[in-house]
């Protein structure tokens, strides 16, 4: 019942933070038939946590109760002060309200029973989980900002954690133990973006099933492989190079479903994820928090664009305030999830430039505006350091196939395609021009997708092409033109994607992972919001015996890509995998609860830790890797360690020189036997507390291990327990 309560606490600080945050949000988006109730959450959560962080980095204010109150009473007093004229709530759209909170409550209740079957924070391969809870008790242990790095002691995390630090603000302000709250974050981020998906399909199309049909667009569907792995195992045959899995019914395929296979069918040495995939796997980790702020931003892009306001270089109050909201959350993407910076800038300045029916120099000065505040806001952030894994472009060597790419995004093409040739046809046909141009351009880039091995400018030229035809000659510019201007997006994307990848520590024939990882969400969430709302428009325009066989298509689509979700949480939690089902915590919300079990050593001593020691002090564990259960002092306390997951140091740009030092001198103090060395490597690395479990006796030599006991001068021991020793070094290090 414990959990229970702390689910509800959670969820009672979510809806205070979205009714604070209504007025305010109401006004940007007063145009919309919810007035952007649906996201209302989303701003208040970005809101505070900015004030938050603004308060710590600048020094002015510790993280803790007095920051994030007074953050909270600034958040309230601008949304009633800027909200002022909708404060009625008679004037509120009620039901709507209703619709946007059941959906979240269902959605989060739902995902929260599915996280309960395999709750635990994981370590293997696959998993971050291990990073992202070590950043979330970094911040949680924060005074300022930007946090320390929790496996490299003295630096300070080289990575985006605006997502975490949301998180950490949530886990304080009600109380929830970070064990269970890194769970309850995770079903969070999923309500929202079912939430958020739902309110701008219902917005751009004015019909609550086009909302119910982008949030399954966008956050539930998958890639058709499920549907092909059924087909498979139904014809007992390959099907596309697939073999059938063994089962002895469909129960049981679903029970065995091979879920991780999708992921790299899109290409052999990258994975490409469709959300639900991320929210599945559990990982609190950036590029799946980012998933609900994408749908808030392109509704904020929308909202804008409906009221005219600066797009159309109409300067008032309202503008104002829009170019400030839109510069805060633009900006925040890159304490969010740096990738999607890059691509928002360019998302809001074509949606200047496309969708405004005259640029004009006020209009040109507000998209600037947004621009500039999206970087002011968030000096700190860039002054303090950041992401430094990456080295420049490099590129594609080899290219996806056009079969395996559509394996990704049938679904979406095949209503946008029917878009772009169905919706215009009489326009078409009345210029012949056209149609000779755009059979050149179509042949043009057959030839060039053959003569480069470029297969993707078969469809990607003609998408882009066409949308921006038809947005230019369209006056007055409505729904269907943005609908265009998302698909512009994710065929750019796309095309990105073949073209050019970020250089970082991955070599070949790895170098296009962590590209094709973070930037293949980014074209699913445009072109999953584009086809959800294109079918709204589709099905108004068809007619007889093709709307019927139209339909019948999209519904036979729709099928084949609800397979692999449905699929995937069958197999993810029943725990017939070996690599893993290796914990036990299932039926709770604790991630944390398997270690008792797994190692009780370790997990007492670190409930100890957690329990006894306040502060950031230094303490020395084994080095470790990813994909194997190391550095767990340091990912499950936040304290930081001299060096942690090396691999994961070398991808944050951490230079090989300092990992091997570091992991050198860690070895040479639990090993040697000069007690005067280890004091001074101690003394290097500002080591307050060593600690000793299970890896480190099975790592290092036991003689080494002894010193600490039999030289209490040295060493206090502070912690004695079942499999785990922690000794503090005393401060005059047993000198005279």
């Amino acid at each position: 019942m414990i959990q229970v309560a702390y689910v509800i606490c959670w969820w009672l600080a979510l809806a205070i933070i979205g009714l604070v945050s209504f007025p305010l949000v109401s006004r940007v988006c007063s145009r919309l038939n919810d007035k952007g109730y649906c996201i209302s959450k989303l701003l208040g959560l970005l809101i505070l946590t900015f004030l938050v962080w603004m308060f710590s980095s600048l020094k002015i204010l510790p993280f803790g109760y007095v920051s994030i109150i007074l953050s909270f009473f600034l958040l309230a007093a601008l949304s009633l002060y800027l909200g002022r004229k909708n404060l009625s709530i008679a004037n509120w759209p009620r039901k709507q309200i209703i619709i946007s909170e059941s959906i979240f409550a269902i959605f989060f209740v739902i995902f929260l029973v599915v996280v309960m079957q395999k709750p635990d924070l994981q370590f293997a391969f696959f998993s971050e989980d291990f990073m992202d809870f070590s950043f979330l008790q970094s911040i949680l242990r924060s005074d300022y900002f930007p946090p320390i790095d929790p496996w490299l002691a003295g630096e300070n995390i080289p990575y985006y954690y605006g997502g975490h630090l949301l998180t950490a603000l949530l886990t304080f302000i009600t109380r929830v133990p970070p064990g269970v709250a890194f769970n309850v974050a995770v079903a969070m981020f999923f309500a929202l973006a079912v939430c958020a998906s739902y309110g701008l399909g219902y917005n751009i199309t004015k019909r609550h099933l086009y909302g119910a049909l982008t949030a399954l667009f966008v956050c539930l569907c998958g890639y058709i492989f499920g549907a092909l792995q059924l087909v498979a195992y139904i014809s007992h045959h390959q099907v596309l190079g697939l073999n059938p899995i063994e089962a002895t019914n469909i129960g049981d395929w679903m029970l065995s479903f091979d879920f991780w296979a999708a992921d790299w069918s899109v290409m052999q040495y990258a994975v490409a994820r469709a959300p639900y995939s991320t929210f599945i796997i559990g990982d609190l980790h950036a590029n799946m928090m980012d998933i609900p702020f994408q749908v808030m931003f392109i509704m904020l892009i929308f909202a804008v664009f409906r009221k005219g306001n600066f797009i159309e270089g109409n300067f008032n109050r309202d503008s104002l305030l829009s170019i400030f909201i839109l510069g805060l959350c633009l900006g925040f993407f890159s304490f969010l999830n740096a990738w999607d910076y890059p691509i928002y800038i360019i998302f809001a300045i074509l949606a200047f430039v496309l969708l405004a029916i005259k640029p004009s120099i006020k209009g040109t000065l507000g998209i600037l505006a947004v621009l500039g505040l999206s970087f002011i806001l968030y000096i700190p952030l860039y002054t303090s350091g950041g992401m430094t894994g990456f080295a420049g472009l490099g590129l594609v060597t080899e290219r996806t196939s056009l079969s395996r790419f559509l394996m990704t995004s049938v679904l979406f093409l095949f209503v946008i395609f029917s878009l772009l040739f169905i919706w215009p046809k009489r326009e078409l046909l009345a210029r012949k021009w056209v149609i000779l141009a755009g059979t050149f351009i179509l042949l043009a880039a057959i030839l060039a997708a053959i003569l480069l091995k470029f297969q993707l400018l078969i469809i990607m030229v003609p998408l882009i092409m066409l949308s921006l035809y038809y947005i230019y000659n369209s006056k007055p510019k409505g729904e269907r033109e943005f609908i265009l201007l998302l698909v512009i997006m994710g065929a750019s994307i796309a095309l990105f994607c073949e073209v050019l990848y970020f250089n970082d520590a991955l070599y070949q024939p790895y170098e296009r992972y962590n590209t094709v990882l973070k930037l293949y969400p980014q074209i699913w969430i445009f072109w999953a919001v584009a086809a959800a709302c294109g079918v709204s428009f589709m099905v108004s325009i068809i007619k007889g015996k093709t709307k019927a066989i139209w339909i019948a298509i999209l519904g036979i689509l729709i099928f084949a890509s609800i397979i692999h979700p449905i699929a995937s949480t069958t197999a993810w939690t029943s725990g017939r995998h070996e690599s893993l089902d290796v914990y036990g915590g299932r039926g709770s919300l604790d991630g944390l609860a398997y270690l008792e079990s797994q190692n009780t050593g370790d997990y007492l001593g670190i409930r100890w830790i957690n329990e006894n020691i306040d502060g950031r002090p230094v303490i020395l564990e084994a080095p470790g890797n990813s994909g194997e259960y190391s550095s767990r002092v340091s990912a499950l306390t936040g304290l930081p360690t001299v060096i942690g997951w090396q691999s994961w140091e070398i991808m944050w740009g951490r230079s090989w020189d300092d990992v091997g030092e570091r992991t050198g001198d860690v070895d040479a103090i639990y090993n040697t036997l000069d007690n005067d060395e280890a004091l001074d490597l101690l003394k290097k690395h500002d080591v307050e507390y060593i600690y000793i479990g299970s890896l480190e006796r099975e790592k290092y030599e036991s003689e080494g291990l002894q010193k600490f006991a039999a030289q209490p001068e040295a060493y206090e021991l502070v912690y004695e327990g079942e499999g785990a020793t922690i000794f503090r070094v005393r401060e005059n290090g047993g000198a005279d």
